[in-house]
């Protein structure tokens, strides 16, 4: 059974946030949906794949937290961002190697969660984040002055 991109990554019962994103206190509501939407998007539609959550809840307030915004990801998606930045591993022979989704099994370890360390899962996430890029948008939603060019990077 061919694994699905959609069917495994988009949930993660027990979220464990890896990166903060704060964005600054002035920044437009329409500005933070476009982005959210950019994260938790789908790939192949110019998005993350991650997962994102506020770090205050609807309704709950604390001083200075209105925009900051906790980023993770599935263990799927790790794995997949693992190969991505040719994160190089531990076989079970001993050798290392860039590590592919593919030949998982031939790495050491493999079959613990803590396969991948905080620090490597942290620079996938970033990775991700620094590559967003934009698709058919012409400008930031909110802020008509910041131009985007398709395949750019939206947080240049």
């Amino acid at each position: 059974m061919k694994i699905s991109w959609s069917a495994y990554d988009t949930f993660e019962a027990n979220f464990k946030p890896l990166v903060v994103v704060e964005l600054a206190q002035n920044t437009k509501d329409e500005t933070k949906e476009w982005l959210m939407q950019k994260i938790v998007g789908k790939k192949k539609n110019g998005g993350a794949q991650l997962l994102v959550k506020p770090l205050v809840e609807e309704g709950k307030e604390i001083e200075g937290s209105k925009n900051i915004y906790l980023v993770g990801a599935s263990y799927l998606r790790l794995l997949l961002g693992a190969e991505t930045v040719g994160l190089v591993k531990e076989c079970n022979d001993n050798t290392m190697r860039a590590f592919t989704y593919t030949s998982r099994k031939n790495f050491k370890d493999f079959d613990n969660h803590d396969f991948l360390t905080m620090a490597e899962c942290q620079y996938i996430v970033k990775h991700e984040l620094e590559n967003l890029r934009a698709k058919n948008e012409k400008m930031i939603p909110g802020y008509p002055q910041a131009k985007l060019y398709p395949g750019k990077s939206i947080s240049e």
